[in-house]
């Protein structure tokens, strides 16, 4: 079960274990200055980040790494940021592969384009430009999210085991 939002907060102090993790970034967006401007909220963050200039460059790059979160501009040449989340979400079953927390960039900050990124795959949604401490926030939310998603699943797993085994 996994619970999309649209992130609009309040910056907050982000949890510190989650700052704190190593965590490895693909970040798909065809603008190098967005590249160069995420690059440095994250400098001074254990995170690393991979850069894929298109979506199709993002699918790539998803498929051959092993990513903790995916930072997805909407609005690229080629493969557009909606397509490829979706794609990304059809290889990660195919592969049976664990969920990872999407959140899509974009310029536009109307209903209709974030239930658009949700519809396509993607958990969370950050408007551009996005100041440090809402990129920052985005990136907790995206992960505890997902963890709380994972321990709810295995949980679940661990119940039914549990049921049948008597």
């Amino acid at each position: 079960m996994n619970k999309q939002k649209n992130i609009s907060i309040a910056p907050q102090a982000a949890s510190p274990a989650i700052l704190n993790l190593p965590l490895r970034i693909l970040l798909a967006d065809d603008s190098l200055d967005h590249r160069a401007l995420i690059r440095a909220y994250l400098k001074k963050t254990p995170y690393l980040l991979v850069e894929a200039e298109d979506g199709q460059d993002a699918i790539d790059k998803f498929a051959a790494g092993n990513f903790d979160l995916v930072l997805m501009d909407i609005q690229m040449p080629n493969v557009d940021g909606y397509e490829a989340t979706s794609t990304i979400r059809v290889w990660e079953l195919t592969n049976s592969r664990r969920r990872t927390p999407i959140v899509a960039l974009t310029a536009s900050a109307h209903e209709e384009a974030k239930n658009r990124s949700m519809a396509a795959g993607c958990d969370a949604h950050i408007t551009k430009p996005a100041k440090k401490s809402t990129l920052i926030e985005g990136i907790r939310e995206a992960i505890e999210g997902n963890l709380l998603d994972h321990d709810t699943a295995e949980l679940a797993n661990l119940k039914e085991e549990t049921c049948r085994t008597g």
